[in-house]
């Protein structure tokens, strides 16, 4: 059976191949979250992050999401003091590098953004 759930978060910055969106999925006390955007969002890395900011990071080959992932996990985990799972995936073809540091603005302005929102609840 597939039902839909409202106690999910959602946020998002930016506009046309520069926007990157992130929703949270509760899971307990824990939560997950997924930052995509871009062209083509996809999963492209996984980080985890615990209360005592114990963290892991995985790529897929040729990715560099980690770099979106790590970040958000860390800020997460210490923002609201529970253990986050983060996946990223943003593809942007021929990005330049003034494109690829606002897709890293966006990002983190989402986690922001989410991290207000929970904390606001």
């Amino acid at each position: 059976m597939l039902r839909t759930r409202s106690r999910r978060l959602y946020a998002e910055c930016g506009t046309g191949r520069l926007k990157v969106w992130a929703e949270v999925v509760p899971a307990g006390d824990d939560i997950v979250v997924f930052i995509g955007g871009g062209e083509r969002p996809h999963l492209g890395s996984f980080s985890f992050c615990d209360a005592s900011h114990a963290s892991f990071c995985a790529s897929l080959p040729g990715h560099k999401d980690y770099i979106v992932s790590a970040k958000a996990a860390t800020t997460l985990s210490e923002g609201l003091g529970r253990t986050c799972a983060v996946v990223a995936g943003i593809h942007v073809d021929n990005a330049t590098k003034q494109e690829i540091e606002l897709l890293l603005e966006n990002s983190n302005k989402c986690i922001d953004l989410l991290i207000r929102k929970m904390k606001a609840q």
